[in-house]
């Protein structure tokens, strides 16, 4: 560690040149973490954090909602077999609020059940009306407002907002069970799923019918697993190039200091603690880049524009950043390498 200080105070330009880049791709990581946790959320948070573990839909529909229809006389059997279980209906919607045309996800929920959204402005279902996505308050909705659905000009009144109710990038507005039904009377009573909070191995579940968790929920949601991937892979050859960049730099600079290897390794200095200095002066200055990083990072999110699907937690950042310091530990083995391979009377006759 002694010699990893003095050579990174020695040298403090092309420390700050070097930290200066993995900094940026750190930068980097970040962002694209919080962009995939946000499109995660902006796409499915009424299914991350509901309360439910397990849905049951129709076997044709292999867990898509907007492809299983349940009879009245199956959701019926469900909630006699199983304590808690909570219909769950919906259907695409286009609404206006005064002149503003709008659309979102309608949800048709029991007001006293498992899916019953907390409100976090107003009141909840039980007060009649509808509860909203909060995100509809940046399009000028407010408590009291009356929505007229299109094209049937049917009026909801807007009693209450409630957070993480977005389904395919689309805000929820929850209504009761019965009111939604009202509104879709082609459905005859039908429903598109029935959620549980019993783990999907405590389910009875009656024939023609599937059980997904919440986790294969989500990847058969449409758009979902797609989406994911995609980021998921830009993060990766993200964290590749970083292991390659941070590697090739410190590969370079050790190849550079053959010669004070050696010096060092004829008066006395082991290998394992020339390595040692090697991975603690990577190590640390991955560590300083990725501070800076972060708190730059967390600093832009004050900024982004209030509609941008962004969601990076501390805890978020952490992983990320364990994540590239793992990388750093890992491209310093090829520096070690040669370190280990220096001999003295060679690299002092070629200095």
């Amino acid at each position: 560690m002694y010699l990893a200080l003095r050579e990174l105070q020695h040298q403090k330009l092309r420390s700050l040149l070097i930290g200066g880049i993995v900094a940026l791709i750190a930068f980097m990581v970040f962002m694209l973490t919080g962009l995939t946790r946000g499109l995660s959320r902006d796409s499915a948070s009424l299914l991350l954090d509901t309360p439910a573990q397990s849905f049951v839909t129709i076997k044709e529909a292999g867990g898509v909602f907007n492809r299983s229809f349940l009879t009245p006389e199956q959701v019926e059997a469900l909630q006699n077999d199983n304590d808690g279980a909570a219909a769950l209906a919906q259907t695409f919607v286009s609404f206006s609020r005064g002149d503003k045309q709008l659309s979102g996800v309608l949800l048709g929920v029991d007001a006293r059940g498992l899916l019953a959204p907390e409100p976090s402005e107003g009141q909840g279902l039980r007060a009649g009306g509808a509860v909203l996505d909060e995100s509809l308050r940046e399009d000028g909705v407010q408590v009291g407002d009356v929505l007229t659905l299109k094209p049937s000009g049917d009026k909801l009144r807007v009693v209450g907002f409630t957070r993480s109710a977005r389904l395919s990038h689309q805000p929820g507005v929850y209504v009761s069970l019965a009111r939604w039904h009202h509104l879709n009377p082609r459905m005859r009573g039908a429903v598109n799923a029935v959620a549980l909070a019993a783990a999907p191995e405590q389910v009875k579940l009656g024939t023609d019918l599937s059980l997904t968790d919440r986790a294969q929920t989500l990847q058969v949601l449409p758009g979902y697993k797609e989406e994911q991937g995609s980021l998921t892979m830009i993060q990766v050859f993200l964290v590749a190039v970083a292991a390659f960049v941070l590697a090739v730099f410190f590969y370079v600079m050790t190849l550079q200091k053959t010669a004070q290897f050696g010096l060092l390794k004829a008066i006395g200095a082991s290998t394992g603690t020339l390595a040692g200095s090697v991975v603690a002066q990577m190590l640390l200055l991955t560590l300083l880049a990725v501070t800076a990083a972060a708190a730059v990072t967390l600093g832009m999110v004050q900024l982004l524009p209030a509609g941008m699907p962004f969601h990076l937690t501390p805890g978020n950042v952490a992983a990320a950043s364990g994540l590239l310091l793992a990388v750093a530990a890992l491209a310093s083995l090829l520096s070690v390498r040669r370190v280990a391979r220096v001999d003295p009377l060679i690299a002092l006759g070629a200095g």
